[in-house]
């Protein structure tokens, strides 16, 4: 009588077994979807890079347009610094007795900075003595270049030619003088201004 109750136990064995043998189904479920997180993983990763050197490119190539002149643009700017420096050099040179209010008023209309303040800065003791020199200076740039050039500042050599007229003595014959300038420029409020001119010696070895 137990017999069947045995054959009964053993059937079920198959069932369990059968139970079991589904667990390796859902743990190749698994196994099969950690590889594919992962990717999306690395694949975020690699967006993030690449979105960081498209981001750092693009700032370099700002600040490297940003600090950098264009050709065109500097030669613009180069051929208006040598313009203003001939004229401003020759009106540093051209120096009226009968006028110095306006030979300095136009000093200073072509000048900024230090030298500006030296214009400004002029006595009536200096300006009586001009007066009392009796000269009328004039001046020409024969010739000039740019040496050096920023969007802001500029250095330019000139040759010039001055001739003055003394008229203590109007008879005299005073032949040209021939001189040579250094002369560094600032651009201010989008103009070309000297800032500061000096004479250079000339070798006569």
């Amino acid at each position: 009588m137990t017999a069947p109750d045995e054959d009964r136990e053993d059937s079920t064995a198959p069932v369990a077994s059968a139970a079991d043998s589904a667990s390796p189904v859902s743990s190749s479920k698994d196994s099969g979807a950690e590889p594919l997180a992962g990717k999306a993983f690395w694949f975020q990763v690699g967006a993030l890079l690449l979105a960081t050197v498209v981001l750092g490119t693009g700032l370099f190539a700002w600040w490297h347009s940003s600090n950098e002149e264009p050709a065109s643009t500097l030669g613009d700017s180069r051929d208006a610094a040598l313009i203003a420096a001939k004229h401003d050099i020759e009106v540093m040179n051209t120096l009226d007795y009968r006028d110095i209010d306006g030979s300095v008023a136009a000093w200073q209309e072509v000048t900024t900075g230090l030298l500006y303040d030296q214009t400004v800065n002029l006595t009536d003791e200096q300006r009586q003595l001009l007066k009392e020199q009796k000269a009328i200076s004039t001046a020409k740039v024969v010739d000039a270049a740019v040496v050096d050039i920023t969007p802001t500042t500029a250095t330019v050599i000139a040759s010039l030619e001055l001739t003055v007229i003394d008229d203590k003595d109007p008879d005299a014959q005073t032949p040209p003088k021939r001189n040579r300038y250094t002369a560094d420029l600032a651009k201010v409020d989008g103009e070309w201004k000297l800032e500061n001119l000096q004479q250079v010696a000339v070798d006569l070895s």
